[in-house]
Order: structure tokens, then sequence, then C-alpha cells
């Protein structure tokens, strides 16, 4: 038999769980938003979000850029369909795997090797050949050839090692991957060409004058 004190100690353990239940909405971009969802129709999805500084906004998607909605309890309204009308060529559970391969990609691909290669493109170029302004179309240039390799999978960014060799889950991890390689080397092969200026203008061509 619960003594009063046992009951209320339940009642409010149960009650935080309950507080803590966040109801989930997954984006078609492979995204989760975690809040309670206030509402839900063919043209939004309504819910409030706590921000990272404990306040509690209002938030509002649009319905087709959402897949489903979990609730706390683990009840999923789809709102994704298959229907090439409308371009959605995917079936359900094949665009589920796909957004797990965005969500995969968009939290655990590391492009380090490709990052590596084109800082040290940049630098090289600008120290070898001595290009000071001509060193501003490396980046694009570098960062432009890393959208056609194959993605390579980061170890260890994979959630579920059942979705390992699933084409679809694969095209959307290589979709997002690809972007950030891009965007990445972009940035690694400007910072190797601000470092080959300053070599150039620090400490080869100071030497190269007194010569």
């Amino acid at each position: 038999m619960l003594t009063p004190l046992r009951a209320l100690l339940l009642l409010l353990a149960i009650g935080s769980i309950a507080a803590a239940a966040q109801d989930r909405i997954l984006m078609m971009n492979g995204e989760i938003h975690e809040g309670k969802v206030l509402g839900q129709s063919t043209l939004e999805v309504r819910y409030l979000q706590t921000t990272k500084r404990g306040k509690v906004k209002e938030r509002a998607e649009p319905t087709e850029e959402v897949f489903s909605v979990v609730d706390s309890l683990g009840h999923e309204r789809i709102w994704y369909f298959h229907d090439s009308v409308f371009g959605n060529d995917l079936t359900v559970e094949q665009m589920r795997w796909f957004l797990a391969g965005e969500r995969d990609a968009r939290h655990g691909y590391k492009p380090t090797w490709p990052m590596v290669g084109a800082f040290a493109t940049g630098a090289g170029l600008v120290i070898g050949l001595n290009w000071e302004m001509n060193g501003l179309f490396v980046p694009p240039l570098v960062a432009g050839a890393m959208a056609f390799p194959r993605v390579h999978v980061t170890p260890g960014s994979i959630s579920d090692p059942v979705m390992e060799g699933d084409e679809y889950y694969a095209t959307g991890y290589a979709r997002v991957a690809r972007s950030k390689r891009v965007v990445r080397t972009l940035v690694s092969a400007f910072a190797g060409v601000a470092v080959g200026l300053a070599v150039r203008q620090l400490i080869i061509n100071p030497n190269l004058d007194e010569e």
C-alpha cells in the first residue's frame, strides 16, 4: 500500500516525465525539431519550443516541409505522400531512409582530408607561383571540383548500422555531405591563400629584395 508521501513522490515523478516528453517534428531536410505540438493542418504545424536561454517560443513549419510528426507517446502522423506528379518520387519508407542519410551526414560527416588538400593547394600555389590577386580564383575552383568526387562516409557517423549500404540512405548522405565538403573546402582554400600571401609578403619577398 502506498503511503501519502510515496504517492506524492510517484505523482511528481510521473509529472516530470510527462513534462520532459517532447513531440518530434521530422523535416524534409532531415532535421528534427522538438517541442510541444499545438496543432497540425494541411497548411502548417504549430509548436512550442524552448530556446537555449529557457524561453518558450511558438513556431510554425509549412506542412509541405514536414515529413512526419511523432508525439510524446510515439504515435506518428505522416504528412509526406508518394506521388510523382508532385515530385515525391520516393515511397514513404524510401524517403525515411533518405532523410536519415541527410541527418547523419549533417551531424557526423567531416571532410578532413579534402579540407587539408584545399588549404595546401591554396597556400602552395600562392607561395610557389607568387600569385597575389590570381590566388583569389583558387578557392572557387577547388571547391567546385569537390562537388564531383565520391563521398566517403565518416567512420562512426552512421546512427544505425542497418542503414549502411541502403541506396536511398546513401543518396541522402551524399547529398548533404557533398554540399558540406564544397563549403568547407572553399573556406579552407581561402585560408590557405591568406597564409600563402602572408608568407610571400612577410618572409619570402623581403629576402628576395635584399638579394
